[in-house]
């Protein structure tokens, strides 16, 4: 099994005080970095891009900051040519309050427990800010990441020259186990990965019906929500002429963001 970077976005939110006086009119300027190339990361948030933001109290970060939740809940941030934009203006106070954002924008989102489906929701990134805002310390690093896992399998055929095609492929959970999870939350206050049901089984198959592979590696990719697997909890199942194949996944630990790889080949 071989582990490498998924992605990992870096939003980095700079506050520009309008005027001089106490509670004025606060702009977050969005700019946008990313550890991958600048093209790529344009590519995954383009122009038209919408991004939420939360401001909620530093200690207690289940509360909307300063209680004026019409101004503090779900602002949505737009990105443009120019640069990211925002609905409307926040007032910074001189008590400090945390950032947490999450993609893509939800309309009349009021709840900062976000539920998810990995087959669904694969774009979905969230993040909080790395230092605390307030009048005095305006600008933030927000650092945004995916919840789920990559199980990648990288399949072929041994015979040189020949071909195959599988009708399902699937990973289930080992029968009494819950590791394999598809569905859960994300809570952008605690910044937590909550799976919260065992999926019995997910499949992939394309468009035709069907997965045809040669002697040429070819990649399935499987979203899911992390998990730490113990002894032989998960199996990966290839369906051809109506006979399941199994590959057993090894103990693992699937870490959020990441792409778990495994290459597999078909013996005829």
């Amino acid at each position: 099994m071989k582990i490498l970077l998924y992605f990992s976005f870096i939003l980095l939110s700079c506050c520009t005080t309008i005027g001089s006086d106490d509670n004025t009119p606060v702009r977050l300027e969005i700019s946008l970095d990313s550890d991958l190339s600048r093209a790529t990361s344009s590519n995954l948030l383009p122009v038209g891009s919408e991004i939420g933001i939360f401001i909620v109290e530093s200690v207690n970060m289940e509360a909307i900051y300063d209680g004026e939740e019409e101004k503090y809940r779900n602002i949505r941030v737009v990105r443009t040519i120019d640069g990211w934009r925002m609905d409307r203006d926040v007032i910074l106070k001189s008590f400090p309050g945390k950032v947490v954002a999450y993609y893509p924008y939800k309309e009349g989102l009021t709840d900062m427990y976000i539920p998810l489906n990995s087959e669904e929701d694969r774009t979905f990134l969230f993040g909080q800010g790395e230092t605390e805002v307030s009048e005095s310390s305006p600008k933030v690093l927000i650092r945004m990441q995916s919840p789920f896992t990559i199980v990648r399998f990288w399949l072929r055929q041994s015979a040189p020259g020949s071909s195959v095609f599988a009708t399902e492929l699937r990973l289930r959970n080992y029968p009494q186990f819950t590791s394999l999870c598809i569905r859960g939350n994300v809570g952008l206050s605690t910044q937590s990965i909550n799976p919260v049901l065992g999926s019995p089984h997910i499949s992939v198959i394309d468009d035709q019906g069907y997965i045809w592979f040669t002697d040429k590696y070819r990649n399935v990719d499987f979203f899911v929500f992390p998990c730490r697997m113990r002894a032989a909890e998960i199996i990966f199942e290839a369906r051809i002429d109506d006979r399941y194949y199994q590959y057993v996944i090894p103990p693992a630990t699937w870490i959020p963001g990441m792409v778990n790889e495994y290459y597999l080949t078909f013996n005829n």
